[in-house]
């Protein structure tokens, strides 16, 4: 772990980009400030994505506690929608 708690670490990895950036997207929701490293990279020639170690989600050191949270509970399915979910249903 870093000492510095502004320096980017690497919370999880993924070999699909668009994979990265919905992790990305949870943790943002939860006000995680998150970076994807090579996405660009693995986008633009996904072959070299294995020598990359794929897109690599990074957040702040101060926050790797709670994207770990998050990241398990993506895991177990705590975000999962209902199957009888309606999306143009209002939120009351």
């Amino acid at each position: 772990m870093s000492d510095d708690p502004d320096d980017w670490l690497t919370v999880a990895r993924f070999s699909d980009a668009v994979e990265a950036q919905l992790l990305q997207g949870r943790l943002q929701a939860d006000g995680i400030e998150a970076f994807l490293a090579d996405r660009n990279h693995v986008q633009a020639d996904p072959l070299i994505a294995l020598a990359l170690g794929g897109v690599r989600v990074q957040v702040k050191a101060r926050d790797v506690d709670a994207a770990r949270v998050v990241i398990a509970a993506l895991a177990s399915g705590d975000y999962a929608l209902d199957e009888d979910f309606d999306p143009g249903a209002s939120v009351e």
